[in-house]
């Protein structure tokens, strides 16, 4: 690896509460790790002058690479820029080529520029501006005694533009790497795949091995130190033995999301879908849409929350609703056949249940839920007990449906 320490720096007093988290610091842990510069440190630090310029002097006293996100908007809480020229003994600039800049993106969207956004355009003397192609506040690259300085933009996706436009291509390559996989699951819990993974875990070696809960699937992280031009072959191995030992449990890697697989499944096969959707209130139809193009082959939705919109919308039999009630197999499977008709899609799929907190009594409590699926010469149904609250229960119950529509384009059994 390199002999580079680094460390990052998120601003912003937001990050300290409950509500927010630094995601920031992850993608730039890995982007690093890929150029073979290790992360040493990571530092929140609130909206604080005295507390964010203690948190440099530090950062700067150990480490050669310091890279903080947040706190250089227009508002008087943003304080990282005025902060860190301060304690580096650097004037503040108005850059003027920045100034224009910061006024054309207004008048690109008719918009009077307030006269605090040209805070914006005030830099540490000397200081480089790395240019933001989707935002008005720019990244900045400045040293300070041994210790190169990169200050970035908190919102995430200006973030990443600058780190791969103009920030990781000026660092030094290392003769090592780190290489990163994530490993996907569905359908089991984290218990069961530790279980199901004991003697793959075993014979990680080298393999950094974490296995993570997230909303609707489970998560292997594997990191593997690896010289540069090399593949990753201990992931690899790893990977594949995962696969052997978990099947059509593993569903995605990396970025690829489950709605991301079945856009590609249905695609390649010149298919459709759509929804009938009670239970989850249209979370299903969100995640499939959330993919760029879903319109290619996502028909719509039908968000059916009374018996009353179940019958009308989608047919579903009065009898059905009366003799088996709103939560049940019979009438899931009516309200994807309603779908498939209504929609005129190869495929429909459905959620019925109980989110909570009350429930159907003590046959069917809260968190009972009903999915089920309609395609061609097909009709099936699958019933869960899924713990949480209210809204914990409908994610994982958006995730499982889609899980279920995977499946049976793969021709795996639920």
């Amino acid at each position: 690896m390199t002999s580079f320490a680094s460390e990052l720096i998120a601003v912003g007093s937001e990050l300290l509460g409950p509500w927010r988290t630094d995601t920031n610091g992850a993608y730039l842990s890995r982007r690093l790790g890929e150029r073979g510069i290790e992360v040493r440190y990571r530092t929140v630090v609130g909206d604080r002058m005295d507390d964010i310029q203690e948190i440099f002097r530090v950062a700067l006293a150990r480490s050669d690479l310091v890279v903080a996100t947040g706190g250089l908007g227009p508002t008087i809480d943003d304080l990282t820029r005025e902060a860190v020229a301060d304690l580096a003994g650097l004037p503040l600039v108005l850059d003027e080529q920045l100034a224009r800049q910061i006024e054309e993106c207004f008048r690109r969207y008719a918009l009077l520029m307030p006269p605090r956004h040209m805070r914006q355009a005030m830099v540490p003397q000397g200081a480089e501006v790395l240019p933001n192609r989707l935002g008005t506040a720019p990244g900045l690259w400045l040293r300070s005694g041994r210790a190169s300085i990169v200050l970035l933009p908190g919102v995430p996706g200006e973030m990443r533009q600058i780190v791969d436009d103009s920030v990781l291509p000026r660092l030094p390559l290392g003769d090592e790497r780190f290489a990163y996989r994530v490993v996907k699951i569905s359908g089991l819990t984290e218990s069961e795949v530790d279980r199901r993974l004991d003697e793959v875990a075993r014979a990680a070696g080298p393999v950094a091995w974490t296995i993570l809960a997230a909303p609707g699937q489970i998560e292997l992280h594997l990191r593997e130190r690896v010289r540069v031009g090399e593949p990753p072959a201990g992931i690899e191995r790893i990977d594949r033995a995962i696969v052997a030992a978990l099947g059509a449990h593993v569903f995605a890697r990396d970025e690829e999301t489950m709605e991301d697989v079945i856009g590609r499944l249905v695609v390649q096969r010149d298919e459709s879908l759509s929804a009938a959707e009670s239970l989850t209130g249209g979370g299903i139809a969100r995640r499939i849409t959330s993919v760029p193009g879903a319109s290619r082959y996502f028909r719509g939705a039908a968000v059916v929350y009374s018996d009353e919109s179940k019958k009308a919308l989608l047919g579903v039999g009065s009898k059905t609703l009366q003799t088996h009630g709103a939560v049940s197999r019979e009438t899931a499977v009516e309200m994807a056949r309603g779908a498939r008709r209504l929609f005129g899609s190869t495929w429909a799929i459905s959620s019925t249940g109980y989110a909570g907190p009350e429930g159907g009594g003590a046959e069917r409590p809260a968190g009972t839920v009903i999915l089920a699926l309609a395609g061609p010469g097909t009709e099936k149904s699958r019933e869960l007990r899924l713990a949480g609250d209210r809204e914990t229960v409908r994610a994982r119950t958006a995730g499982a449906a889609l899980d279920v529509l995977r499946r049976a384009l793969l021709g795996v059994e639920m």
